[in-house]
């Protein structure tokens, strides 16, 4: 994929616009998880040992719905940014422009123009900070046509960010249409619809499928089991059954759940692991089972290329988070494969678990983002720096 690249004489003495993505985690008003603004940190440095004269850093977080709401103010990312950067940070809390290097501005989903991507909205952007050049470096929001990603991008000479051509320079290998000898996809979490295109895609070309979390358990229906009273979606099995269609055609293995860790409800103290003939009456399926560990396991150790996205149980419980954890410590194992993780849900294991992001070849701060682009799906963000 060819897009401009970012250069020093491109920043110097330039007023910039870096739109990032620093929607985290927010945990008593502090950040949970920052993989996400350390990935930013490079594009921001570059800027300013390059000599850009002011540098606006615009971002969303949560879903304030286009109101001003203090539970999702960016004002608590700003200590942390200072500590990154090593330097002061201004806090704009509105879109104008102030005298400090590094201008920090308040979430951008305060305004209703952004999602709506109004015309109106994009001027006063504009006209408030006066910018010479926009830097997308929000790989993650690179999919939605909002004004802070595609607006800006239409009235500004636009670069990627450095984070931005890592995230397409990792990802670009595993958009072609051909079959891909070892390579294995791994998806989880709860939902079919966001996860169907990209199984759609490697139906036809990866080797191996494994699927896990409730994602998991509409496959098994289509599969014929029973899954009792555990969450599936009915009106997505028809579309289980295509992609296992799919998958057999072009001779791709596909691995679901042999066994599941199963409980009354998400809180009992009763926990069991059964083999998915026994489960029944009201039980629930919370994570894999241990055969289904070892199954997973064995399909991971013989794979060239991982591709992870989504826990396969809820893992945030203590005894539902074994099945996350064996799978995320098997593929940070693998140092002769490449592999690749994205979504928030695994950004979030990687720091439960205490495993490093440098132990895998590419940890992509996106999650949707990462599976439109895998799919084949042209993203805004990145189609108007083309």
């Amino acid at each position: 994929m060819k897009i401009k690249s970012l250069t020093p004489e491109v920043v110097k003495d330039k007023v910039v616009i870096v739109r990032v993505d620093f929607n985290v985690p927010i945990k008593n008003r502090q950040v949970a998880e920052d993989t996400r603004i350390r990935t930013a940190i490079p594009t921001l440095k570059f800027c300013q040992e390059n000599g850009a004269k002011k540098i606006h850093i615009i971002s969303h977080l949560g879903r304030p719905k286009g109101k001003c709401d203090p539970k999702f103010t960016l004002k608590v990312i700003q200590p942390l940014l200072e500590a990154l950067l090593e330097t002061k940070v201004a806090f704009r809390t509105d879109l104008t422009s102030g005298k400090s290097l590094f201008q920090l501005h308040e979430n951008i989903r305060f305004y209703p123009g952004e999602k709506t991507n109004e015309a109106t909205f994009i001027q006063k952007i504009l006209k408030g900070l006066s910018p010479d050049i926009f830097i997308n470096d929000g790989f993650a929001v690179s999919h939605r046509a909002h004004a802070s990603i595609i607006g800006l991008g239409s009235f500004l000479p636009s670069y990627p960010g450095i984070l931005l051509q890592k995230e397409i320079a990792a990802l670009s290998p595993y958009l072609h249409k051909k079959k891909m000898p070892g390579l294995t996809l791994v998806v989880g979490g709860a939902k079919m619809e966001t996860k169907v295109p990209i199984l759609k895609h490697f139906a036809r070309t990866a080797e191996n499928i494994i699927v896990g979390g409730a994602l998991a358990n509409t496959f098994l229906v289509a599969q014929g089991f029973n899954v009792a009273k555990s969450l599936y979606e009915p009106e997505a099995v028809e579309i289980a059954r295509e992609i296992l269609e799919t998958a057999q055609v072009h001779k791709t293995g596909f691995h679901n759940l042999v066994d599941a860790i199963c409980a009354d409800d998400i809180q009992s103290k009763e926990v069991l692991d059964l083999p998915l003939e026994d489960i029944e009456g009201g039980m629930k399926i919370f994570d894999i089972g241990k055969k289904t560990v070892a199954s997973f396991q064995e399909v991971l150790r013989h794979s060239g290329v991982i591709i992870w996205n989504g826990p396969v149980g809820c893992f945030e419980f203590p005894p539902f988070s074994n099945g996350t954890r064996e799978i995320l410590k098997t593929i940070a194992a693998q140092k002769s494969a490449k592999t690749i993780l994205g979504g928030g849900d695994t950004l979030k294991a990687l720091h439960q678990f205490g495993v490093e992001s440098t132990a895998f070849s590419h940890v992509s701060t996106g999650g949707g983002a990462m599976l439109k682009f895998l799919e084949g799906e042209e993203l805004p963000g990145i189609e108007i720096l083309r």
